[in-house]
């Protein structure tokens, strides 16, 4: 009986003394989206070709790459927060297609050069086509008509479509309880931009929609807003910034999120680089292991978007 007592007591000890001791975990602080760029990019100056044998046994694209000692990525001239935009302090180029860039270019050991010439999505695609570009790297939707040009990689994101509608102009034709069964023969003017794939997208989902096409996405934001469309149509990722950054959003609008269509982010090369599309295949699929967690519409918008409580 004595021998349990003191074991009791032994093992209560031990216990409080290992709560006593125990250091206090630390909360991993995450690099800023600036923060990560500049580290990237400080390593990007260091690039190096370092190639595993000599540059003749490479495939000619990738060989183009490496002698080159760069790769040129194609964007819009837009910004696509949070894929890519400028910091508004610094005027850097910065998200989470820039992370990618720099990742892909420092692996290569070549510098990381982002042309934004196109004037649209198909712009980029044509500018891969035409060779101006190596690698489009742009928020790029793949589509079939798009993969009838050029190779497209694996996704790296794959978004839900959604329609965003004016709750006064719905008000007009509908109610909001019937909304899924209006949703299936949408009727309404719909919004969308100029040369993108939410045309396409548009023509198949909502055949009998009034299309209204816009030079850019805030053009979209400011028919709806202005009830001059009854929703506009993209993919949740932009959604939710307007949800996070319009004022009065929820009042104003609803979000409707179509889980059986969606739309995959992939990168495009040319239909001459089966290589570079299958090293870029391989290095997208380590990357998504490493980082796939963060790679969600809600987790990019929070990182991007996130306020600032010092201010």
């Amino acid at each position: 009986m004595k021998r349990n007592i003191w074991f009791f007591i032994f093992t209560i000890l031990a216990i409080v003394s290992c709560g006593k001791y125990e250091p206090e975990l630390q909360t991993e602080t995450k690099p800023t989206p600036l923060e990560t760029v500049k580290q990237l990019a400080a390593l990007n100056q260091q690039a190096s070709v370092s190639p595993l044998t000599d540059l003749d046994l490479y495939p000619p694209e990738i060989k183009k790459i490496l002698q080159r000692g760069s790769i040129i990525f194609g964007m819009t001239a837009a910004d696509q927060k949070p894929f890519f935009y400028a910091n508004e302090e610094t005027g850097e180029l910065i998200g989470i297609d820039v992370e990618i860039g720099y990742e892909i270019a420092n692996r290569l050991g070549v510098r990381a050069d982002f042309n934004r010439d196109a004037a649209s999505f198909d712009g980029v695609v044509l500018n891969v086509v035409n060779k101006k570009v190596d690698v489009a790297l742009s928020k790029l939707s793949r589509t079939p008509r798009r993969g009838s040009l050029v190779r497209f990689t694996m996704p790296y994101i794959t978004f839900r479509q959604a329609v965003l509608i004016n709750r006064l102009e719905l008000a007009k034709v509908s109610s909001e309880e019937n909304l899924p069964i209006y949703m299936k023969r949408f009727r309404g003017s719909l919004a969308i931009i100029k040369n993108s794939s939410y045309v396409g997208y548009a023509e198949s989902n909502f055949p009998l929609a009034s299309k209204k096409t816009y030079d850019t996405w805030p053009e979209c934001i400011d028919a709806l807003f202005a009830g001059e469309v009854l929703a506009l149509y993209r993919d949740e990722g932009e959604i939710l910034i307007i949800n996070e950054t319009r004022e009065n959003s929820g009042i104003m609008v609803k979000p409707v999120f179509i889980n059986d269509k969606q739309d995959p982010i992939a990168m495009a090369v040319s239909h001459e680089a089966p290589h570079l599309q299958e090293w870029l295949n391989t290095f997208l699929e380590e990357y998504i292991l490493q980082n796939g967690s963060e790679l969600t519409p809600a987790r990019l918008v929070k990182r991007h978007y996130a306020r600032d409580e010092t201010k």
